[in-house]
Protein backbone atom coordinates (compact mmCIF):
# COMPACT_ATOMS: atom_id res chain seq x y z
CA UNK A 1 0.00 0.00 0.00
CA UNK A 2 1.04 3.24 -0.95
CA UNK A 3 2.03 5.66 1.90
CA UNK A 4 -0.43 8.72 0.19
CA UNK A 5 -3.30 5.89 0.55
CA UNK A 6 -2.84 5.88 4.20
CA UNK A 7 -1.82 9.25 5.08
CA UNK A 8 -4.32 11.22 7.45
CA UNK A 9 -4.01 15.30 6.82
CA UNK A 10 -5.25 15.28 10.42
CA UNK A 11 -2.78 13.45 12.21
CA UNK A 12 0.72 15.19 12.72
CA UNK A 13 3.55 13.88 11.16
CA UNK A 14 6.61 13.37 13.80
CA UNK A 15 9.68 14.88 12.69
CA UNK A 16 12.54 14.08 14.20
CA UNK A 17 15.32 13.84 11.79
CA UNK A 18 15.45 14.13 8.06
CA UNK A 19 15.58 10.70 6.72
CA UNK A 20 13.96 9.52 3.17
CA UNK A 21 11.15 8.02 5.36
CA UNK A 22 10.66 11.14 6.98
CA UNK A 23 10.34 13.23 3.99
CA UNK A 24 8.14 10.55 2.58
CA UNK A 25 5.65 10.69 5.06
CA UNK A 26 5.55 14.61 5.00
CA UNK A 27 4.88 14.23 1.31
CA UNK A 28 2.36 11.67 1.74
CA UNK A 29 0.27 14.02 4.03
CA UNK A 30 0.87 17.34 1.66
CA UNK A 31 -0.53 15.15 -0.93
CA UNK A 32 -3.89 14.57 0.48
CA UNK A 33 -4.08 18.03 2.77
CA UNK A 34 -6.64 20.56 1.49
CA UNK A 35 -8.31 22.22 4.60
CA UNK A 36 -6.85 25.07 6.61
CA UNK A 37 -6.21 22.79 9.80
CA UNK A 38 -4.31 20.01 7.75
CA UNK A 39 -2.07 23.25 6.03
CA UNK A 40 -1.41 24.22 9.12
CA UNK A 41 -0.15 20.67 10.52
CA UNK A 42 2.07 20.27 7.46
CA UNK A 43 3.82 24.36 7.92
CA UNK A 44 4.36 22.83 11.84
CA UNK A 45 6.21 19.33 10.07
CA UNK A 46 7.98 21.13 7.60
CA UNK A 47 9.32 23.88 10.60
CA UNK A 48 10.84 21.02 12.33
CA UNK A 49 12.00 19.80 8.93
CA UNK A 50 13.90 23.07 8.39
CA UNK A 51 15.08 23.84 11.95
CA UNK A 52 16.79 20.19 12.28
CA UNK A 53 18.93 20.62 8.88
CA UNK A 54 19.81 23.98 10.07
CA UNK A 55 21.30 22.43 12.70
CA UNK A 56 23.07 20.01 10.68
CA UNK A 57 23.91 22.23 7.94
CA UNK A 58 25.84 24.66 10.91
CA UNK A 59 27.24 21.50 12.66
CA UNK A 60 28.43 19.34 9.27
CA UNK A 61 32.33 19.31 8.53
CA UNK A 62 31.84 17.19 5.55
CA UNK A 63 31.57 19.62 2.36
CA UNK A 64 29.70 17.85 0.25
CA UNK A 65 26.73 16.56 2.97
CA UNK A 66 26.79 19.66 4.28
CA UNK A 67 26.04 20.80 0.79
CA UNK A 68 23.03 18.40 0.24
CA UNK A 69 21.74 19.07 3.81
CA UNK A 70 21.47 22.91 3.28
CA UNK A 71 19.77 22.29 -0.59
CA UNK A 72 16.99 20.21 1.80
CA UNK A 73 17.39 23.07 4.41
CA UNK A 74 16.58 25.34 1.14
CA UNK A 75 13.81 23.35 -0.22
CA UNK A 76 11.79 23.08 3.30
CA UNK A 77 11.56 26.69 3.34
CA UNK A 78 9.93 26.78 -0.58
CA UNK A 79 7.79 23.88 0.89
CA UNK A 80 6.69 25.76 3.23
CA UNK A 81 6.14 29.39 1.95
CA UNK A 82 4.20 27.02 -1.43
CA UNK A 83 1.76 25.35 2.02
CA UNK A 84 1.51 28.87 3.15
CA UNK A 85 0.10 29.45 -0.18
CA UNK A 86 -2.10 26.90 0.02
CA UNK A 87 -0.31 25.16 -2.80
CA UNK A 88 0.78 21.56 -1.42
CA UNK A 89 0.81 19.70 -4.05
CA UNK A 90 3.38 22.08 -5.20
CA UNK A 91 5.21 22.13 -1.93
CA UNK A 92 5.16 17.96 -2.03
CA UNK A 93 6.82 18.33 -5.31
CA UNK A 94 9.55 20.03 -3.67
CA UNK A 95 10.06 17.74 -1.44
CA UNK A 96 9.98 14.77 -3.77
CA UNK A 97 12.87 16.65 -5.73
CA UNK A 98 14.88 15.05 -2.40
CA UNK A 99 13.95 11.10 -2.57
Amino acid sequence: MELRETADPAHIVTVSDFSPETIRRIVAHLEVSTDFEHLVYREAELDALWSITAFFAGSERDVNRREVVTRLHAGAERAHDLVASRRPAEAAAVLRGFL
